[in-house]
């Protein structure tokens, strides 16, 4: 293809290549003396469709084409034509013939074929001796186990290989080196295993990764092989369940290498884990796996290894998204050199991980990724530095970041034998203690997570249904905790990453028993990942504080009233209606005067002595399109990420606190940008708010905040516990969120 074509996603560049394979094999079928064209063009739309279909990769076929059938239609041509081509290119044929009946019969079992898929891997050992092709003899073996296994005739596995390790093929000196030999022993170990005899099985496994290893199976291509066999060992050692420490601990080291060969494969390929790649699919369901095992053992090493498997399987790395979306990356004048050179390292970002640097040493990419990691903490932020280009995720770290604070971990991944989502919490206290563990979704969270999932739903539609937010409070938070809130005189500090449809969890609102909201237990703050926390502590709100209010008299149809937080502020309203940008110390005292301008102008400056800043306004919109629509001149969170923003930024607009930290998308949104761009707090509206309530709660803050010089979270939680007080509406208060890094 021409270099300058891109691909948009997946459906549209596997559809273009199949097509591209059966034309040929179309073109080739018509002209003489081209069969093996046609057989290569047939296999290698084979190939095509079933990568598809495991990675559930949407294929749009020519007309012409039947694609359950390219390696079965392949197989019967070189049926037909063996005699023909037994004197021309003789081995490859061959080689074509072993390769292509594996392929169909790999088919046919995946199709749910089992009976007709025996039948084709059921092959005699001279058909492979001189063949070329001689490696796939495990596979063939390999398949006829898995069928037997499918079908559900486990005992025949083992006589079977037992029969073929002890006779002909495998025991000529030539056979028994190949790679692919640890094929036989998997599979004996899985038919072992399915007939309750775990330690045949567990010696099998054993024996099967040493003989990958010993005839060369730590090369890159095995990797997948050599992750498979590690998480089998995991597996046999958790599926005998209550087990010794001793096994604890192989159980660990076993899904401890897995993590480290997964994340070898990602970081050879620079694959983030939720860039949408079929890659980065099948990547998310290992990880899916290894949580899900991790979750089943005990201990601090298992707890971390599965809040290593969350923080990687979050990791942003949105390079390729921001460069897609490279004109809401917006500039003014006084910005344009900042946004030209971020765009810049984002192409150069994004031309490193998708390969166009991979055929030099892998050590040059990471040196060159490293430098542009560098480049961009320069040039906007470290948190955006780590986004873009981040770093293996450093346990002991993110625990100490999180200090005197509990922090709460969610994430939801599929797993390799269901693809449904499994849903992983880790609780880190103050001490240091790790808990992980895989949740149990009851009919409340189920239900909430369903209602929120479709991505134009309103939250507040949602709630307004009515919830169960003690049901909701017993499945989310952990024993651990829920007992620390009821034995606190004190509020603790609670710092929460969610995930998905979890990332619009109203946390304020869950009950920790019949009578307690978790607001009037806890200062709740929200981070997207816990990487982005920068230390254990906040520094409080001070001032100078910048002031951007849009009323409805003066805001060109964008504005909100902002008759409260005026008088919070001191700040009179013109003739006209139209509420000038202003700046003021935060002291009680202290009077507002007005700043000329606009805001982003205001933000743009570098050495800005602003230390807070106050918006109100409409806002709307997603990811880097999410804007506070301001009369003079709308921000989007593409232009705010090359703003410099306060320490604490309160922003009183619907919509631009919902930052949805979904699966297959990064959090790149509104509040995110504000984060990199220097705030520390951000206190954010995550969906709709009327008026009066988003009024109400900004001019409370406001208030507090000057009186006392108080945190954005702790002033928030201060005025949601004066809503729970006046018994008002849920929804009157608990769709303001507070954000931290």
């Amino acid at each position: 293809m021409p270099a300058e074509h891109v691909f948009r996603q997946e459906t549209e560049l596997f559809s273009e290549a199949l097509k591209m394979y059966c034309d040929t094999a179309r073109s080739a079928a018509t002209e003489e003396g081209s069969s093996s064209t046609w057989l290569d063009a047939q296999d290698a739309a084979g190939v095509i469709v079933r990568l598809c279909t495991l990675l559930k990769v949407h294929l749009r076929p020519p007309d012409h084409a039947n694609v359950a059938t390219f390696h079965e239609e392949a197989l019967a041509r070189l049926e037909t034509d063996r005699e023909t081509l037994a004197g021309v290119d003789l081995d490859k044929d061959l080689y074509r013939g072993r390769t292509i009946r594996y392929r169909a019969a790999r088919d046919r079992r995946i199709r749910g074929n089992r009976l007709a898929a025996l039948s084709l891997a059921d092959r005699d050992d001279s058909e492979f001796v001189g063949t070329g092709a001689d490696i796939f003899r495990a596979h063939f073996h390999y398949e006829m186990a898995a069928g037997y296994l499918l079908n559900g005739e486990a005992a025949k596995v083992r006589p079977l290989l037992r029969k073929s390790e002890l006779h002909g093929y495998w025991k000529a000196v030539a056979p028994s080196q190949f790679v692919s030999r640890h094929r036989i022993d998997y599979a004996f170990a899985l038919g072992a295993w399915a007939e309750g005899d775990r330690d045949g099985a567990t010696k099998r496994l054993a024996e099967a990764q040493r003989y990958l290893h010993r005839t060369g199976g730590r090369a890159a291509q095995y990797d997948i092989e050599d992750l498979l066999l590690s998480l089998a060992r995991a597996d046999l050692l958790i599926d005998e369940g209550t087990i010794p420490l001793a096994a604890v601990n192989r159980a660990i080291d076993h899904l401890d290498s897995a993590l480290r060969t997964i994340e070898g494969i990602r970081d050879r390929w620079r694959v983030i884990s939720r860039s949408g790649s079929p890659l980065a699919a099948a990547i998310r369901r290992i990880y899916g796996d290894i949580a899900r095992a991790a979750a089943a053992l005990p201990g601090r090493q298992a707890a971390e290894l599965g809040l290593r498997v969350s923080l990687s399987a979050k990791q942003s790395g949105f390079a390729a998204r921001m460069r897609a979306d490279r004109f809401d990356v917006g500039s003014n004048w006084r910005t344009w050199r900042t946004g030209r050179r971020l765009r810049t390292l984002l192409d150069q970002v994004v031309d490193a991980e998708s390969g166009q640097h991979l055929g030099a040493a892998n050590a040059e990419t990471a040196k060159l990724l490293a430098d542009l990691r560098l480049r961009i903490e320069h040039a906007v932020s470290p948190l955006l530095a780590d986004a873009v280009v981040p770093v293996p995720a450093n346990v002991a770290r993110v625990i100490d970041s999180v200090g005197d604070r509990y922090a709460l971990d969610y994430v939801g991944l599929p797993d390799t034998v269901t693809a449904e989502i499994s849903w992983f919490r880790t609780l880190i206290g103050p001490t240091g203690t790790v808990y992980f563990c895989q949740l149990t979704i009851g009919e409340a969270l189920a239900a909430f997570i369903t209602a929120i999932s479709p991505p134009t739903v309103k939250l507040a539609d949602v709630l307004a249904g009515g919830v169960d937010w003690q049901e909701l409070g017993e499945q989310l938070i952990p024993p651990q905790l829920r007992d620390a809130l009821k034995l606190t005189e004190e509020p603790v500090t609670l710092v929460i990453s969610a995930h998905s449809a979890l990332s619009l969890m109203p946390w304020a609102a869950l009950r920790i028993d019949a009578q307690t909201r978790l607001v009037e237990r806890a200062v709740l703050t929200q981070t997207p990942v816990l990487t982005f926390l920068s230390g254990p502590t906040t520094a409080p709100a001070n001032g100078p504080a910048l002031i951007q209010l849009v009323s409805k008299n003066g805001g060109g149809g964008h504005g909100v009233g902002t008759e409260r937080e005026r008088a919070a502020w001191g700040i009179s309203a013109r003739n006209d209606g139209w509420v000038p940008l202003s700046e003021c110390a935060l002291e009680r005292d202290a009077r507002p005067v007005d700043v000329p301008g606009t805001l982003a102008a205001a933000l743009s400056q570098r050495t800005g002595p602003w230390r807070f800043a106050h918006i109100a306004s409409h806002g709307e919109g997603v990811g880097l399109g999410q804007t506070l629509l301001l009369p003079d001149a709308p921000i989007s969170a593409g232009r705010a990420l090359m703003l410099r923003w306060p320490q604490s930024l309160l922003i009183a607009s619907c919509q631009v606190g919902r930052l949805v930290n979904v699966e297959h998308a990064e959090p790149l949104n509104f509040v995110m940008a504000a984060l990199a761009g220097g705030a520390e707090q951000v206190v954010a509206c995550i969906d709709n708010v009327a008026d009066f309530s988003a009024a109400k709660t900004a001019a409370a803050i406001v208030h507090k905040s000057r009186t006392r010089g108080t945190r954005l979270d702790i002033a928030l939680r201060e005025v949601q516990l004066e809503w729970v007080k006046g018994r008002w509406p849920d929804l009157s208060w608990i769709l303001f969120t507070a954000y931290a890094r």
